[in-house]
């Protein structure tokens, strides 16, 4: 099985002002379902772009082959979303990518936003691997729209093995809740988004979106490999949020 480097996660978004950048973009991102409807918290908010706007994405960082391979793997997007992605030249951009080996993170959609200067999305230059390090570029692009991780879907019902999960990424088998590296691993794999907040279709373990699951990881014989494409879903969850304009009959 081939593995991708987890992509990090930012815990430290302010939600007030993640929510207010989200809705000044785009209103839709304000939650429509019943349960959000009883409850305008700040968090309780989706962070997809305006549809029908140019994204500038911009490089802070790495050379020409680098760009070309991010520009290449990222443009599978470009068919199924109302929004031009556009390279631009320069550091200035919507989007902006640095070359970190070693990291893959992204902001998710407007909260990239919030980051005034530098990059908001770091990606690791692994072009010796070129379908892994393509299927990276996709996921982090994902969450750059908007996307959250599909393995933390509300339905996903994976059967961790959670220490052994936890072991594999030094947690003390003592460690308690209040633990930063126990805490840390419970937020990348665990921790399921919240149904009441997370406007959902089926779960789908073909996203390009979700981890690979290792089978010494889980209980029984369950895994998931590297996703390296976007699955059909991935496609029409964008293209639900980013729809292209309805046109009118004579």
């Amino acid at each position: 099985m081939n593995f991708a480097m987890p992509c990090l996660t930012d815990t430290s978004i302010n939600l007030q002002a993640s929510y207010q950048v989200a809705i000044n973009e785009n209103p839709a991102n304000q939650r429509s379902t019943a349960a959000a409807r009883k409850k305008r918290a700040a968090g309780n908010h989706a962070h997809f772009w305006a549809p029908g706007r140019t994204l500038r994405i911009a490089f802070v960082s790495g050379d020409q082959a680098f760009k070309d391979a991010v520009i290449a793997a990222a443009s599978a997007w470009q068919p199924h979303i109302n929004l031009l992605l556009e390279f631009v030249e320069g550091s200035a951009g919507e989007i902006r990518i640095s070359s970190t080996p070693g990291v893959y993170w992204s902001a998710i959609g407007t909260n990239a936003l919030l980051i005034e200067e530098g990059p908001t999305m770091h990606l690791s230059p692994d072009l010796h691997a070129p379908a892994i390090f393509a299927a990276s570029v996709l996921h982090e692009f994902g969450h750059a729209l908007g996307a959250e991780h599909e393995h933390l879907h509300p339905e996903s019902n994976i059967p961790w093995n959670k220490a052994a999960v936890y072991a594999a990424h030094g947690v003390a088998a003592d460690a308690d809740e209040d633990d930063y590296a126990r805490r840390a691993v419970d937020e990348r794999y665990f921790n399921l988004l919240d149904a009441s907040q997370f406007d959902y279709s089926p779960y789908d373990p073909q996203s390009i979106m979700h981890y690979p699951v290792r089978q010494d990881w889980t209980l029984g014989d369950f895994r998931i490999d590297l996703n390296r494409v976007l699955s059909e879903k991935d496609k029409a969850s964008m293209a639900k949020a980013y729809p292209h304009p309805v046109a009118q009959s004579a």
